[in-house]
């Protein structure tokens, strides 16, 4: 009779375990929830500039669940080693943009509804400053929404300088 219940709360915490895993869940720029929602945040451009090398940099937040996903808030921080030269951004994001803390610049935007298989995208023209650094700071890509897990999705990633 003992072991039938050690059995059965054994099985319970198990079936927990494993739903909340499931339900919850975030790994290099992507996140699920439990409404099957998956946002996913990349970073693409080169890995590498010679000083004063000038590069597109695009970041794309894009739903690979099969609900919509409301109401994302995005901040794209970029560090003092890259000049923005020019920023594009595609229907559906609303942008404002103002100098953060660290002389980093930041730009904030909203996406209203990401539809399944939906990415929206912003496109930074930059050039590198990388005075007495070997590489920039951290390019940091933040996505709130209260359905994720903690409220928020973060991914980043650096710019090495070429020699």
């Amino acid at each position: 009779m003992r072991q039938n219940r050690v059995f059965a709360v054994s099985m319970l915490v198990a079936a927990v375990l494993s739903m909340s895993t499931l339900t919850s869940c975030k790994s290099s720029g992507m996140a699920v929830t439990s409404k099957g929602q998956l946002l996913k945040i990349d970073i693409k451009g080169v890995d590498d500039l010679p000083d004063g090398g000038t590069q597109e940099l695009v970041v794309g937040i894009a739903n690979r669940g099969v609900n919509n996903i409301l109401n994302v808030f995005v901040d794209v921080e970029i560090p003092g080693e890259l000049i923005v030269v020019s920023e594009v951004h595609e229907r559906g994001m609303e942008a404002a943009s103002d100098r953060g803390a660290n002389g980093d610049r930041v730009y904030h935007y909203t996406i209203g509804n990401l539809q399944p298989t939906e990415t929206s995208v912003a496109r930074f023209a930059v050039r590198t400053a990388f005075g007495t650094m070997d590489r920039t700071g951290d390019i940091k890509v933040t996505a709130w929404q209260s359905d994720l897990p903690g409220d928020k999705l973060v991914e980043t990633r650096q710019i090495k300088l070429r020699r």
